[in-house]
């Protein structure tokens, strides 16, 4: 993959982390095993060593869960399926 193929995972990632940071933060584990597993998908996708890879990827359904079916965020979960599916597909 070059890394002009990247750039878009990146672009997703880094958007999703910013959003889900704050709400991390403040102690929420959701949103701390979310930015987990978005940490590593900024590394993946920027090139950069990283640290291990997180396990299976969880994030999009902890998104769904907690951010659209029992939150008001159904934009970021969207982003964050998005994210994980494309991250699936360039491991494979």
């Amino acid at each position: 993959m070059t890394p002009a193929t990247h750039e878009p995972l990146l672009t997703m990632a880094r958007s999703a982390l910013e959003q889900i940071e704050p709400l991390a933060a403040q102690g929420w584990a959701p949103a701390q095993s979310i930015a987990r597993q978005l940490r590593w998908c900024v590394a993946l996708a920027s090139g950069q060593p990283g640290p291990d890879r997180p396990g299976p990827f969880s994030m999009g359904l902890i998104a769904t869960r907690e951010l659209d079916m029992y939150g008001d965020r159904p934009e970021l979960a969207e982003l964050i399926n998005r994210i994980q599916q494309e991250v699936e597909r360039t491991l494979a």
